[in-house]
This record gives structure tokens, C-alpha cells and sequence, in this order.
């Protein structure tokens, strides 16, 4: 009997102990579904973005025309439609391949995507009621995203929006509107149906094994949409040996930072900087060896810039240059001699450098408030650096314009 009453104990404590977990599991489950479900929409969004933005980064795209697919009439492009061995191709921009990708989850994972604008070019993405209200809320406040559950003939579905900020490519077609850069145009709904049942089984059970599938294939395809993006990013701004931006990188990146000057108004640098007697270190030691030096510098170069908007870049060659926003003439001489000092702290041996037998750099600066050519702010931090390297080397030099 005794026996009997401690193995009635186990089991009750044990039963117990499954209890309160099923008990918090469904608590924990139905107080977690209005979050997971917004969560889900946000980062439907956020891949939706992601396609637009890798559409965007080859200006479009071109596919098959086909019943489904028709060029597209808003699309002001003088190479919109082309014929290649007898297929008829049509470019698809960032919009369009939305309303099309919409198409397609919709049938088969009951999602459905809208890009919408208070201004739209196509008819098809007029905003409904719910849609404009939040749209016109956006641009009176900072908030820019909004959901909410519905329950109509169709069913329980959830819908979100989220604001879209005009960049380059959207004012080629928005422009003739008045559309500014970084401007709130429109936005993206997301709606999404076949949504997780707040019955006890289904959410224990169906709703937990759903998820868990929905997610795994919204992981497998997100990252390898972001690998992919990633590795293409990489590929074009990244110098291949540094893993630095390349100068093509540099070039888009100080067209920006000078645009942004021309607003603030604010001192603007530029360091120019090149290894000391390079060449002969790669007569002397090995091309090999000369890479990993590029390397070695590099990291040093970016080590020592800390704000945000500081950038480096492999000019070419043995050339590095940095980009120093807001940064007037002293503060850029103080950034030159900390690369200085840092570099020289490498202690990397060049028996045959005339500017003291270890790997320098000779750098230029050219600075200017309210830059108006950015080509030339570079020429003049060449011609510091020229005269750097007359000056003995393993030192900085500031363009004066004399």
C-alpha cells in the first residue's frame, strides 16, 4: 500500500508537472500570436524589400513575355522591351516585380503583397481606406509601420504596412511628381491569410508544426537570398585582397558624402596615402609578401577611423584614400598622423626604403567646406601627397594651394 501511494505520488507530481508546462505552453502560445504574426508580416516585408533592392541593383530585370507578363506601360525606358533570338523580353523595375511576386505567394502560401502610394502611377496600387489612412499617418509622424487583425466574409487574416523611402531608382519613374530622395511615397501591405487557429489543438499540435515549417523556409530562402545578395554586394564594393571598398565603391560612396557636405555646409577631408618605395619591396621580398603587406595596411588604415561616416578605400595599387565628413584641416592632420603611427607600429622590415627601413606612408590631405567637385578635392590630396613624398616621406602634407 505504501508502495502504491509513493508510485500515486510520482505520477501525480509527474502529471502535474505536465500540466502546468501544457498549461504555459498554450498561455505562452496564444499571448505570443498577435506578435508572431506581426513579426512574420515585418519580415515578409523586409525579404520583399530585399528582392526590390536586388531588382533595383541591376536597374531591372528582364524576363519572357508571356499571357502573365506584359510590358510594363508605366515604365518610361527607351530599352523597355528587346527581342533576342526571336523572344520578346520586357523589364521588370522593383514595382512591378512585386504586384507578379504577390501573384505567386498568394496562390501558394497565402500571402499577398501591395504596393501602394497616396499618388500612384498605376491605378491597381490606389490605396484602399485602410491603407490611405495609414499612409497619411506616416507622414505626419515618425511611426512607419502599422497592423492590424480582420475578420470578414473571407475569414481572420492580418494586415501590415510598412512606409517606402523614394531612393534612386524610384525618382526615375516618380520624379516627373515631385518625388524627393529619402521622401515617404508609399509603403508596401502585407496581408496574410491562413492564419494559425487559437484552438487548443491546432495551436498545441497543427499551429506549432506550421510554424515551425513556415519558418524553416522563410530561413532557407531569406538567407540564401541575402548570401546571395551578399556575395554580389561583396563582389562590387570590395577590394578582393584588402577586403577594403574598392575605388569603384569609393567613387559612388564620395559622391554621396559630397552631396550630404553641399547640404551641411561643414569642413570636409580628404587623406590621400601611399606606401613608401613599394616597388622595391616587391622587387625585394615577393610579390607574396607585398600582398600581405596591402593587407597589414589596409587594417591599419581602418583601424583608426571610429565614426560612423569615416571611410577607407584600396585607391589602387599601393594607394589607399579616407573620407573625413565634418572633419575641418587639424582634425584631418590628427587622423594622418594616427595612420602614421600606426602603420609604422607594424614594424614590417623594407631594408631598402630611403624613409627608414620599415614600411611607411606618405599621405595628403585637402580639405574644403562646401565641396562643389569632388574630383578635384581628390587631385588636391594627390598634389599633398606628391609633395609629402618630395618632403622626405613618412610624413602627411596639407594641400595649400600655393
Amino acid at each position: 500500500m505504501y508502495m502504491k501511494r509513493k508510485l500515486f505520488g510520482v505520477i501525480l507530481v509527474w502529471t502535474l508537472g505536465l500540466g502546468i508546462s501544457f498549461f504555459w505552453n498554450v498561455q505562452s502560445t496564444l499571448s505570443h500570436r498577435e506578435a508572431l504574426i506581426f513579426q512574420s508580416a515585418r519580415t515578409l516585408f523586409e525579404q520583399m524589400v530585399i528582392t526590390r533592392q536586388w531588382n533595383s541593383s541591376y536597374n531591372g530585370v528582364y524576363v519572357k513575355v508571356t499571357d502573365g507578363v506584359h510590358p510594363n506601360i508605366y515604365l518610361k525606358d527607351p530599352q523597355r522591351d528587346l527581342r533576342f533570338n526571336g523572344i520578346f523580353l520586357t523589364k521588370i523595375n522593383p514595382s512591378y516585380m512585386t504586384r507578379l511576386v504577390s501573384e505567386q505567394t498568394h496562390k501558394k502560401l497565402g500571402v499577398q503583397f501591395h504596393v501602394t502610394g497616396l499618388n500612384p502611377l498605376r491605378p491597381e496600387n490606389r490605396p484602399d481606406t485602410w491603407e490611405k489612412a495609414a499612409l497619411e499617418s506616416f507622414a505626419k509622424d515618425d511611426l512607419m509601420e502599422t497592423g492590424e487583425f480582420v475578420e470578414d466574409e473571407q475569414g481572420e487574416y492580418f494586415r501590415y504596412i510598412k512606409g517606402l523611402a523614394a531612393d534612386a531608382s524610384c525618382l526615375e519613374c516618380h520624379k516627373e511628381r515631385g518625388t524627393r530622395l529619402d521622401e515617404v511615397f508609399g509603403g508596401i501591405s502585407v496581408k496574410l491569410f491562413n492564419l494559425p487557429d487559437t484552438r487548443l489543438t491546432p495551436v498545441v499540435t497543427g499551429h506549432l508544426i506550421i510554424w515551425a515549417a513556415g519558418l524553416c523556409m522563410i530561413l532557407i530562402a531569406g538567407l540564401k537570398l541575402i548570401k546571395a545578395y551578399r556575395t554580389i554586394y561583396d563582389q562590387s564594393v570590395l577590394d578582393g585582397l584588402t577586403q577594403i571598398p574598392n575605388r569603384r565603391y569609393f567613387n559612388e560612396r564620395l559622391a554621396l558624402e559630397v552631396k550630404r557636405n553641399q547640404r551641411t555646409n561643414t569642413p570636409f577631408s580628404v587623406i590621400m596615402a601611399d606606401i613608401d618605395n613599394f616597388k622595391s619591396y616587391n622587387d625585394s621580398y615577393g610579390h607574396a609578401k607585398g600582398d600581405q603587406v596591402l593587407i597589414e595596411v589596409a587594417k591599419a588604415i581602418d583601424g583608426v577611423l571610429c565614426r560612423p561616416l569615416d571611410f577607407c578605400a584600396r585607391y589602387g595599387g599601393e594607394e589607399f584614400v579616407v573620407i573625413l565628413p565634418d572633419t575641418d584641416e587639424a582634425g584631418a592632420g590628427h587622423i594622418a598622423q594616427l595612420i602614421i603611427d600606426r602603420v609604422r607600429a607594424l614594424d614590417i622590415d623594407h631594408h631598402h626604403s630611403d624613409a627608414g627601413r620599415r614600411i611607411t606612408l606618405s599621405l595628403g590631405i585637402a580639405c574644403r567646406t562646401g565641396v562643389k567637385d569632388d574630383m578635384g578635392l581628390i587631385h588636391e590630396a594627390d598634389v599633398a601627397l606628391y609633395l609629402a613624398k618630395s618632403n622626405g616621406k613618412n610624413r602627411y602634407e596639407l594641400f595649400t594651394g600655393d
